[in-house]
């Protein structure tokens, strides 16, 4: 059998060859005293139109093995029983529960490199492998189109870590691969109704009891104002039972703080820790089960943005704003209520503040009440409020009278209405937020009611999260990190697998944090910010809905055209030695050996 059976027309090469033989240039016969004086000279056989009688010649035979040899190996032989070769396509699930497992049950991980191993062991030879790991963007683990042999080897590569995605995108890359071929999907859940017939699914979950640490937060210090921290994770218990969560905060091979509570079935509890001022990075530790990466989270310090606050209004305003509360600051009580901040000494060096005239500069965001000049407007509800956005994220305004200008000019986007009327607005100016107020204080009842000091801080938390340096330190994966610099710069992010350069830019971004571990944020050298990612996923920690079964594909492995085999190697080496006997058969001296010793009776001389 053959692979490739139009590569016999080779085969014409061979009465090629015997027609150059026979038909070779015919001489003119000439009379010649004797036969001595051609001796040395070496027969040529010419090509020409007449047949001649075939010379039985060494370097025939060789130029017609020669041709046969290669027509076959053109042909693409192959050994007797030998199958096509095939191209194996896999999807591989990278959410983390797949890691799942115990001493006694394996992890579906465990089982897919196993069942690939033997997969990729059965191919026929000259057969390829493509294996897909499913991701918020699914990438190509081996191959396209890999040899068995480094297929296998690379399987250790997989450990799957992402949160909850759609394992929809890697089956349609694992489809375009195939082709018209089968692919088939490693899994813990068996959905057969999720995808198409020709998607095989081999599901291997298995039920499993589980704690997670759903949430870790660590503060840069305490709302009075000092450098002591705090540690402040949730622990949820995925099962049917009652389970007894011990959580310890370890320093490096120390720890430093535990504490244990009962959970209830499918429960949730909050444990705190105070730390000293000034501590590293820690690392908070559950105790063991199935799954082990929502066991852990890394606690790096706590960057400490302090924000400066300021308003030009007058002594009788701020009062009645509750922005000053006794002797001291003239906005002693927005200090207190915003934390870790400090009064700015001009209204353009401060990070927000409260005022009719925001400055030119865009480094200064500006609560601006509006100047009030049409016959007010009193309002007592229902207001209309964005809750989507933080700036007004909590507020109910229940009770409140809001007295406003009908016909105040409001720029930019509302976040509080009554009907068609806006009551607060957010402007933007380049990277400057200005919010206009439109309120009336003396008949109004919002800044004695408890939405103003939510209001408030709402705006000092969005301030303070845009200045210079990191927005959070310490984030789950698949969140956003983010990080704000005065001017653009480039970047070198190292983390637990390597290192990668950022082009250069203020405001940076990076949403493809799919590794648990530490970080560090490098510009020309220097060490920016140091950052930790931990697991937190509801829907990969709940394992009780993991599930085992099979359903195979409605089509075939795709066929794979196979390349150079053994045989064809072969068959090529041969034709290579039969050229070069060739060469040697031909060569002036082999052709001055092999011709006859001229003798003429009657021409010896007397």
């Amino acid at each position: 059998m053959f692979l490739n059976p139009l590569g016999l027309l080779a085969l014409l090469g061979v009465p090629a060859v015997v027609a150059l033989h026979l038909f070779r240039r015919r001489f003119r016969r000439e009379r010649v005293s004797a036969l001595f004086l051609w001796e040395s000279r070496t027969t040529t056989s010419l090509s020409g139109r007449r047949r001649d009688q075939l010379l039985n010649s060494k370097s025939f035979w060789a130029e017609i093995v020669m041709a046969l040899l290669l027509g076959f190996a053109f042909a693409g032989p192959r050994a007797c029983g030998q199958m096509e070769a095939k191209h194996l396509v896999a999807v591989v699930d990278g959410s983390a529960s797949m890691s799942a497992g115990t001493e006694a049950s394996p992890s579906p991980a465990q089982q897919t490199r196993e069942l690939l191993k033997r997969a990729i062991a059965d191919l026929p030879s000259g057969s390829r492998v493509t294996v897909v790991q499913s991701g918020a963007l699914p990438q190509v683990l081996i191959g396209p189109g890999a040899f068995p042999e480094e297929a296998a080897s690379r399987l250790a590569n997989y450990q799957p870590n992402s949160g909850r995605h759609d394992l929809g995108p890697a089956t349609v890359l694992a489809k375009e691969i195939a082709g018209d071929g089968a692919v088939t999907l490693y899994t813990d859940h068996f959905q057969p109704g999720s995808f198409p017939a020709e998607i095989g699914i081999v599901a291997l979950g298995a039920a499993h009891d589980n704690l997670a640490i759903t949430r870790a937060a660590r503060t840069a210090g305490r709302e009075d104002g000092s450098d002591d921290q705090e540690v402040f994770l949730t622990v949820a218990n995925y099962s049917a039972h009652k389970k007894v969560a011990r959580i310890g905060i370890w320093q490096g091979d120390r720890e430093i703080a535990s504490s244990q509570q009962e959970l209830e079935p499918k429960g949730r509890a909050h444990f705190q820790f105070d730390l000293p001022a000034g501590a590293p990075t820690l690392e908070a530790r559950l105790n063991p089960d199935a799954l082990a990466v929502d066991n852990v989270a890394l606690l790096a310090p706590a960057l400490r943005k302090e924000i400066t606050l300021f308003t030009d209004l007058e002594d009788d305003e701020r009062r009645r704003l509750g922005l000053q509360r006794g002797p001291g600051s003239p906005i002693n009580r927005w200090l207190s209520l915003t934390g870790n901040s400090r009064a700015a000494a001009e209204l353009a060096e401060a990070d927000l503040a409260i005022s009719a005239a925001p400055p030119e500069n865009l480094r200064t965001w500006c609560l601006r009440p509006t100047q009030q000049e049409a016959e007010p407007l009193s309002l007592v509800g229902p207001f209309l409020i964005e809750k989507r956005h933080a700036a007004v994220r909590g507020m109910l305004l229940d009770g409140v009278v809001w007295t406003a200008d009908a016909d105040a000019p409001m720029p930019g986007t509302p976040l509080i209405s009554a009907g068609d009327l806006p009551l607060l607005s957010e402007e933007l100016q380049g990277a400057r937020r200005i919010y206009h107020l439109n309120i009336l204080w003396n008949q109004s009842s919002l800044q004695r009611s408890p939405d103003w000091p939510i209001l408030l801080t709402n705006l000092a938390s969005l301030r303070r999260r845009e200045l210079d340096g990191p927005r959070a330190t310490n984030i789950a994966v698949g969140e956003t990190f983010h990080y704000h610099a005065s001017s653009p710069a480039q970047y070198e992010l190292t983390g637990p697998t390597g290192s990668r350069t950022i082009p250069a830019r203020a405001a940076l971004e990076i949403d493809d944090l799919n590794e648990v571990g530490q970080y560090e944020l490098r510009s020309a050298g220097q060490l920016l910010t140091s950052f930790a990612v931990h697991f937190a996923d509801d829907a990969e920690s709940d394992l009780g809905a993991a599930q085992s079964d099979t359903r195979p594909s409605s089509v075939d492995l795709g066929e794979q055209e196979s390349s150079s085999s053994l045989m064809v190697l072969l068959l090529g080496i041969l034709a290579l030695i039969a050229l070069l006997a060739d060469w040697w058969f031909l060569r002036p001296s082999a052709n001055q050996s092999d011709l006859p010793s001229a003798k003429l009776a009657g021409n010896t001389a007397r």
